[in-house]
């Protein structure tokens, strides 16, 4: 089993609740995998069809993000909950919340137009993706997922998280508060609730559990007056003409041992630039020479010429870009211009300073 399998595998398990977004798996697989090795492009081939299965519906056994078991953690890096440091967004100074300007929800892929109230539930994933803001969300060891948008049909549409596992439930959703119900796996109940936070705003929250109840918790503490940027603690200031940020995911349910942050920087909707930043502890880099500078600091470029990593984060985190397959019209030079212009947070397991 190459290194990319056993970091698609892990991925899977992490993900295992919810839907399975092609490009972003993989963003997130792959990000973790490369501390140690450049992933193999026979390899992707096999990834991606495997990942076109999944994403076409085939569902796997609800685990929590949070509870998962990683075969790549080194020895020690097991945390008890209580060492866990809690993650959130960093605001998005100057722009309007969901409340002001609901016709923002979903699109921008670079800001989360929600947040939570202080001591609100801790963030697992959140992500920005096809018109859809989402975020996981620790609610008492049980997993729940929010997602918001514009539109009532975009929302009905798409699910992710514990939504995609019961799609029937929101296909013809009202969006007047009513909880919906199914059997769910094991004798635990699924439960979806479809509301209108405000006016404009489509919101749903799905979780696993014997009752209700984590539904109107997190409602309850759902924000709508602020906006957040979704990179977290990376910020890309420089981007190739005619491109955009397309989709946004970070996974920071295990700070500080983990963190990884996933975006797509594209012309439209067709596949384009990935950037990923990873930072895992107790994994050094393996590379640590580079063939490249850009600005002055040393770069890594693959023999394929269609990949570019930074050297100079620490050995705990990496920062790359990759232009290739199955990306199509992006240059070595679009890809150093993100990379150049991308700015990182000193510290990525405080994230009080992002």
């Amino acid at each position: 089993m190459t290194d990319l399998d056993e970091r698609i595998n892990e991925t899977l398990r992490e993900r295992a609740e919810g839907s399975v977004d092609a490009g972003l798996l993989l963003a997130g697989a792959v990000s973790r995998g490369r501390v140690r090795v450049r992933r193999r492009r026979t390899a992707v081939g096999t990834a991606l069809g495997m990942v076109a299965v999944l994403g076409a519906g085939v569902a796997i056994g609800p685990m929590g993000l949070h509870g998962s078991d990683s075969d790549d953690v080194p020895p020690g890096l097991g945390r008890p909950a209580d060492a866990v440091v809690a993650a959130m967004p960093p605001r998005a100074d100057g722009v309007a919340g969901a409340a002001d300007r609901p016709d923002l929800v979903g699109a921008d892929a670079g800001v989360l137009h929600f947040g939570f109230a202080p001591n609100g539930p801790r963030y697992l994933t959140w992500s920005v993706r096809d018109g859809v803001e989402t975020a996981e969300l620790d609610v008492g060891g049980r997993t729940v997922t929010l997602e918001l948008s514009a539109s009532a049909d975009v929302l009905r549409s798409r699910g992710q998280g514990v939504s995609a596992m019961v799609p029937e439930l929101s296909r013809n959703a009202v969006f007047d508060g009513a909880v919906s119900r199914d059997d769910g796996l094991n004798g635990v109940p699924i439960w979806l609730r479809h509301w209108q936070p405000a006016p404009g705003v489509y919101a749903r929250a799905g979780v696993v559990a014997k009752d209700q109840s984590d539904l109107f918790d997190v409602a309850a503490a759902l924000r709508l007056d602020q906006a957040y940027r979704c990179g977290g603690p990376m910020r890309l200031t420089a981007l190739p003409p005619g491109t955009q940020i397309t989709a946004c995911e970070a996974w920071v349910g295990e700070i500080p041992a983990r963190l990884s942050v996933a975006l797509m920087v594209a012309r439209g909707s067709e596949p384009g630039i990935r950037v990923d930043l990873g930072h895992t502890i107790g994994v050094a880099a393996s590379r640590k020479k580079g063939n490249r500078t850009i600005g002055g600091k040393p770069i890594y470029r693959s023999p394929q010429g269609d990949y570019l990593e930074l050297l100079s984060l620490s050995e705990a985190s990496h920062l790359s870009v990759d232009f290739g397959w199955p990306a199509q019209g992006y240059t070595e030079e679009d890809a150093a211009t993100v990379l150049g212009g991308a700015q990182v947070a000193e510290h990525l397991d405080q994230p009080d300073t992002w």
